[in-house]
């Protein structure tokens, strides 16, 4: 196992990893064979059985996990490229495993029933970008990818300055998902029924996406 797969198991301190994976009987996030061909397929890679795959998973933790890879895991880190947020952005699902000596490390971001923030995905994209590089070449060894897993895919997704690693041509790569189409949401509206936020009324509506 690469130290950087170590290190980023390390850093994985998520409860809902634990309890997830504890309450499935899949203490390590193991991936069904079913997704690793949707993922294989999505980025034109080989997903072996073997992978470190954590949910929510910190971008500080990814940029920490390559710098002590590095560096001296004792000493005192600059951060005068404020590459460490100590903020919650993060990856939906993040997938790491190493093949004839490189790391590939996959971000996936996954929206249900609801669509895609523009602003959400280049603020994303750019902390990205800043870490590995507009090639996706600041880390000898290490691959980044990216991809959008969601029940359709999207369509006016701003790629703008996005980094040639997170794209396949100028289209965003996408992961299927599979979601109950009989989804209901609830509304907060006026006696009539008509959406009002104030709250003093609610009713059930389709949970359409």
């Amino acid at each position: 196992m690469s130290i950087i797969i170590t290190n980023l198991k390390a850093f994985n301190r998520k409860e809902r990893f634990f309890l997830v994976g504890t309450a499935l009987g899949n203490h390590e996030f193991k991936l069904c064979a079913e997704f690793r061909e949707l993922i294989s397929k999505a980025l034109h890679l080989d997903i072996p059985e073997n992978t470190f795959t954590a949910m929510d998973y910190h971008l500080d933790w990814v940029y920490a996990s390559l710098v002590i890879s590095r560096d001296d895991n004792t000493q005192i880190h600059s951060n005068q490229h404020q590459l460490i947020h100590a903020s919650g952005e993060d990856s939906d699902l993040l997938v790491a495993y190493e093949i004839e000596k490189r790391c590939h490390i996959i971000f996936l971001e996954a929206k249900g029933v609801k669509l895609f923030s523009n602003h959400q995905l280049q603020s994303k994209i750019q902390r990205l970008s800043d870490i590995f590089g507009k090639e996706g070449k600041n880390w000898p060894g290490v691959i980044p990818h990216f991809a959008i897993v969601s029940p359709k895919e999207p369509q006016k997704i701003n790629i703008d300055n996005w980094p040639d690693w997170a794209l396949i041509g100028n289209k965003v790569k996408w992961i299927p998902l599979k979601i109950n189409h009989n989804l209901k949401k609830i509304v907060r509206c006026n006696k009539e029924g008509k959406a009002d936020n104030k709250g003093k009324y609610w009713i059930v509506r389709p949970g359409e996406f």
